[in-house]
């Protein structure tokens, strides 16, 4: 108990406080009445010369966390702090791998450490690195943490396969074990972290594995199956998250163990289980895009074109790998074949509307994948043949179902088809050759047909109100298809009269030793006047009785041609009856079209 006079002086101490803390209250409510007021005088201006007040906005309040707090992005980083925060960073993370590496190989060489020993150091560093790099992470240095990860992750594998390929203190099956635990740690912590660069990390250990153990030289099944465990956690992760690097670093790594496995073995009977697998991976593959799109939060237009390619390319690049002996290449025209139909089916059952570019994609991969085959299994105009029939098939279902990256393909194709014909015109043909009865000219006038029925069909569809425009439209298909089979019709009976004055086969007579070179120049260059002024005839008539402007210029060009090759053959060869019949067939030929010009048949003018 305190003295009743110390109770009363503490009393009064206290009552004193009281008072002083009720003084300083009112001081401050009197200074925020203040502020507010000054607030209220400021929000009302009268400026000069104005006839009333004029209300203001009053300042914003100042953001929460001090000056210091930013609102919006973060602004870009200078390349000071860059250097600063990552080169540095980076290379002084390979100093200490550097030093550390040569400590513990000094302390080897003079064994200091005994190799069990080192083995735990290593994997107790790793651990150590892991568990350290998450305190970084959590005050907010990410990237930081992340590289600490990197480099217990590649210590811990180094440590595990010195292990077992340089001391061999563990069985392979056990370190592999070991290995495939450290990779499922890294993905567990991608997973909970949502770090797709913890998700490459993992993935690339995975993959370094059976590299780093020797795998797969006894046992293609189980190298095959372990990467199609490792590929399934992958689709798995890509499936909670749009990573599509991840997606990118698994296609590749996948691809170049099968690629190099098959190069380096020389076992047909190991090839079923390769090609098995290739084709389990391949649909894998295939659903990256759709797990991608599904969680994606911005629409790409690039990954969902560019990723089914690549799959549909490594596959069949891992199939003509595993083909390549000589005795097995009569299956690769069926096997690209085969590939080709899962593309076309794949390309069919997609039908959602977000799926379009995906579907359009394997499309075009069936069509490529068709045109691939051919070559394979023929030769010589068997290949330019086919392809004729392809695109001609191309543009009529295009044509029945109206699909439009169809007739694109079928387009392309035809493009392709017609330099192949025009590459034949170029190349030397064997002597003597047999006139118009030779594949050659066969394949021509084979390849006008298609140009003309390719005409046909898109003549056709520009009778719509507003027919589209561009590459691949039924308007560039008539016009590509028209000039196509003009000048291919024009150029192989060209050819055939070459054939025939200069060392053709018999028909109706031989005239190769017949007459002199002379002799022969000015019946071949009267003969070659004469086909162009007769075809470009044809080719004015039918523009005039269809009245297309189209046909008729492509007339006026034959023609002009015609009158340089007549105008040339004339200056040079000297008088011959051929000369004057040229001149004559050419000048009435100009004079008729020249009336039908003046007489203004089509009402040009107007």
């Amino acid at each position: 108990m305190l003295p009743e006079d110390d109770l009363r002086q503490q009393i009064a101490e206290l009552s004193a406080r009281v008072a002083s803390l009720g003084a300083t209250v009112s001081s401050l409510e009197a200074a925020v009445e203040g502020l507010r007021a000054a607030r209220a005088a400021a929000t009302i201006s009268v400026p000069i010369g104005s006839a009333g007040p004029i209300l203001s906005s009053p300042p914003p309040p100042p953001p929460r966390g001090g000056p210091a707090s930013t609102i919006g992005a973060k602004p870009a980083s200078s390349l000071e702090s860059r250097i600063g925060a990552q080169l540095l960073n980076r290379i002084g993370i390979l100093a200490v791998l550097i030093g550390t590496a040569w400590f513990l190989k000094l302390a080897f060489d003079r064994n200091w450490i005994g190799p069990g020993i080192r083995i735990w150091i290593g994997l107790v560093c790793a651990a150590a690195l892991v568990v350290w790099s998450e305190r970084f992470r959590r005050r907010g240095f990410s990237a930081f943490s992340y590289s600490l990860k990197a480099l217990g992750t590649s210590i811990a594998y180094l440590s595990l396969w010195a292990a077992s390929s340089v001391y061999h203190l563990a069985p392979t099956w056990l370190v592999f074990l070991a290995m495939t635990a450290v990779t499922i740690v890294n993905a567990v912590l991608a997973r909970r972290q949502r770090s797709e660069l913890l998700a490459i990390y993992a993935l690339v250990g995975g993959l370094a594995t059976p590299g780093l153990l020797a795998m797969g030289h006894d046992s293609a099944l189980l190298l095959f199956s372990y990467l199609a465990l490792l590929n399934g956690g992958a689709l798995l992760l890509l499936a909670l998250h749009p990573w599509k690097k991840l997606a990118w670093a698994a296609l590749l790594g996948t691809a170049v163990y099968y690629i190099g496995w098959t190069l380096s073995e020389d076992d047909p009977s190991r090839f079923l289980v390769t090609g098995c697998f290739l084709g389990l991976f391949f649909a894998g593959f295939a659903a990256v895009p759709f797990l991608i799109l599904r969680k994606a939060k911005a629409p790409d237009p690039v990954f969902p074109v560019a990723f089914p390619i690549a799959n549909a390319c490594a596959t069949w690049i891992g199939l003509m790998a595993i083909f390549a002996a000589p005795e097995q290449h009569p299956a690769r025209p069926w096997i690209t074949l085969a590939l080709a139909l899962a593309c076309l089916l794949m390309a069919a059952a997609l039908r959602a509307p977000a799926a379009v570019a995906i579907a359009r994609t394997y499309l075009g991969l069936g069509v490529v994948f068709v045109a691939v085959a051919v070559p394979l299994q023929f030769h010589g105009y068997g290949v330019t043949l086919c392809w004729l029939g392809e695109s001609l098939a191309l543009i009529a279902f295009a044509k029945a179902g109206s699909h439009a990256a169809m007739r694109v393909f079928g387009a392309a194709l035809l493009i392709v088809t017609a330099f192949s014909l025009l590459l034949d015109w170029i190349l030397p043909t064997a002597q003597p050759l047999a006139v118009a009865a030779n594949m050659y000219f066969a394949a021509n006038l084979i390849g006008a047909a298609v140009f003309a029925a390719v005409t046909y069909l898109s003549l056709g569809e520009l009778s719509h109100p507003s027919p589209a425009r561009g590459f691949g439209s039924w308007t560039y298909l008539a016009g590509f298809a028209g000039v196509a089979f003009s000048v291919t019709l024009l150029v192989a009976v060209s050819l055939e009269i070459h054939h025939y004055w200069y060392c053709g086969a018999d028909f109706l007579h031989d005239f190769c030793r017949s007459y002199d070179r002379e002799h022969r120049d000015i019946a071949a260059g009267f003969s070659y006047s004469a086909w162009c002024m007769l075809y470009g005839s044809v080719l004015m008539t039918a523009g005039f009785l269809r009245r297309s402007a189209f046909l008729r210029w492509q007339a006026l060009v034959l023609l002009a041609f015609s009158i340089g090759m007549v105008f040339l053959n004339g200056v040079s060869h000297e008088s011959q009856g051929y000369r004057v019949l040229s001149f004559l067939v050419l000048g009435a030929l100009l004079l008729a079209v020249s009336f039908a010009y003046q007489r203004d048949w089509l009402r040009l003018r107007g």
